[in-house]
């Protein structure tokens, strides 16, 4: 009961917001536009895109554009979602707001270390950033380094963190990444652990655990496709949280000889056994980690939605779409065929539902 009082006005304002969120078949739509224009013009349907692309004339907009207008629109929306909770659903939001300033941190990083010019416009989002992590958002637009980006966080919490792996004489994404990655699941998981009682706390880990697992799973994979990395050097950068993988599981597919063994044991794995649950065809590994996430917040906001699920359901929820429509207007602008669109990134046909 108590949480039906402390939640209440939260649920009811998360339930009206949803009900702007874009539908299958609003998404089905989507994909039969013809042109970048017929698709935004689709997208003017919605209260949320029609507020996000106001003031600005969607018949100039290049990928990036709509990338970064859809990025402030949804740290806009999340501004007042904080100006309206407080308390454990205040807290929650705080933690949502430093992986929003990391996703941030590491887009510059990839253009710095990519010796390319910044893909932000970080002016647009001083307002978001500056004020309450003391992050100097002048010095990290004139970083001509990454010696200088990470001098620019001094008096942040994100210093050491990046400071060690500078330290080393890394010039590597990844490693600041991982990095940036680990320092923020370890405060996760002390609120989840510390904040949080009962059932919430169960479903946050849950999430915590689940993203852990795959990141590092993702990592491993990765290296036997892609790269050639020794099995030290993997070890060394995967992150130190497993949930439903065990020590000896990540053992043995770091030390997997290729990609058949890797998912040999992946698939007698927790994981390997929800897939087939959760799909009627064997997915790929990244589309396994989104719809597992999809399936584990939608479970938990039914189970519990006097709760923190509700809120986290519904932001996954708005990062996903969000997500999905700019990969459907790039697909547009390269004229692929609509069931292409559809089958590629709403991959309906391969899901079981979540009843």
């Amino acid at each position: 009961m108590g949480n039906l009082f402390k939640y209440s006005s939260l649920t009811t304002k998360i339930r009206s917001m949803s009900s702007d969120l874009i539908s299958i078949d609003g998404f089905k739509s989507l994909c039969e536009c013809e042109t970048i224009t017929d698709a935004m013009n689709e997208l003017m349907h919605y209260k949320y895109y029609r507020d996000a692309f106001k003031k600005v004339d969607i018949n100039t907009l290049h990928r990036e554009d709509i990338e970064q207008i859809l990025l402030l629109s949804s740290l806009e929306e999340f501004s007042r979602l904080c100006k309206f909770n407080s308390g454990t659903p205040r807290k929650y939001l705080n933690l949502v707001s430093m992986y929003n300033t990391i996703y941030v941190l590491k887009r510059i990083l990839r253009d710095i270390l990519s010796h390319r010019p910044t893909s932000l416009d970080l002016k647009s989002y001083s307002k978001y950033m500056g004020t309450k992590t003391n992050l100097n958002i002048d010095e990290l637009i004139s970083a001509q380094d990454v010696s200088q980006f990470v001098d620019s966080l001094k008096n942040t919490e994100y210093y050491d963190c990046t400071n060690q792996v500078l330290s080393t004489g890394s010039t590597n994404i990844f490693d600041y990444a991982l990095a940036l990655d680990s320092y923020y699941f370890e405060i996760c998981f002390k609120f989840a652990q510390k904040e949080l009682k009962g059932d919430e706390s169960k479903e946050v880990l849950s999430i915590l655990g689940t993203r852990c697992d795959f990141l590092n799973m993702q990592w491993i994979y990765r290296t036997k496709k892609y790269y050639k990395v020794s099995n030290t050097r993997v070890y060394a950068t995967l992150i130190p949280h497993y949930y439903k993988i065990s020590v000896d599981e990540i053992k043995q597919m770091v030390e997997a000889q290729n990609l058949d063994e890797f998912f040999v044991i992946f698939d007698n794995s927790y994981y390997g056994k929800l897939s087939a649950k959760l799909f009627k065809y064997k997915p790929g590994l990244e589309e396994f980690y989104m719809r597992t996430l999809e399936y584990l917040y939608n479970k938990h906001k039914k189970d519990n939605p006097y709760s923190l699920a509700s809120l986290s359901y519904y932001l996954y929820s708005r990062e996903l779409e969000i997500s999905r429509v700019i990969e459907i207007i790039e697909s547009i602008r390269y004229s692929l065929p609509p069931e292409d669109i559809v089958s590629n990134i709403l991959k309906l046909e391969t899901r079981r539902s979540f009843a």
